[in-house]
């Protein structure tokens, strides 16, 4: 094995792999085997030294795919399990967000629902990413939390219908918030 394959940072390797990035992955993912031996915030630090290396090499929109596969196989069985379970003791949208934010507040997200627009904003006062180091920002890539997109597009699609997703700010690249917007159909 060349690359890191499991945890969190394989499924960037897994998802390279899967979207046909077989052959640039030696330019991205070369020293991957270091990743582990790493305290976090140098983690933190690799892995958008690794989303900037796919950037160059795969481009942008490409990086982008790999970061939203990544987001919802993130989300997985138990958080598409957690929103089932509010969505059916909920008697309407606006109870499901009144529910959800309840659950959610221990998380420091907040659900808001604008009926008129058919469409959520979630803020979030913390980062909850796994993989970076939640003490330290860093401003020179905000392209990571494209993964968020695709965690949120997994988690309401379990029990909505998403239309599209914005990530409008993150902690991550310095705000003091992570918001996303939530378009319906």
């Amino acid at each position: 094995m060349k690359y890191i394959e499991g945890g969190r940072f394989g499924r960037i390797t897994k998802h390279l792999r899967k979207q046909g990035h077989e052959k640039e992955m030696e330019e991205i993912l070369y020293d991957s085997k270091k990743f582990p031996k790493l305290k976090k915030p140098e983690q933190t630090k690799y892995v958008e030294t690794v989303i900037s290396r796919m950037e160059e090499i795969i481009g942008k929109k490409n990086s982008e795919k790999v970061l939203f596969e990544c987001g919802a196989q993130c989300c997985g069985k138990s958080w598409s399990n957690f929103v089932k379970r509010i969505w059916n003791q909920s008697d309407s949208t606006t109870d499901f967000l009144k529910k959800l934010n309840k659950e959610e507040e221990k998380y420091h997200t907040h659900f808001t629902y604008d009926t008129e627009r058919n469409s959520i904003t979630v803020a979030r006062s913390k980062c909850i990413c796994g993989l970076i180091n939640k003490g330290n920002r860093f401003r020179e890539n905000n392209s990571y939390c494209k993964c968020s997109i695709g965690h949120m597009f997994a988690f309401f699609n379990a029990v909505l219908k998403v239309k599209k997703i914005e990530i409008q700010q993150s902690i991550y690249s310095g705000s003091e918030k992570c918001k996303w917007k939530v378009q319906l159909n």
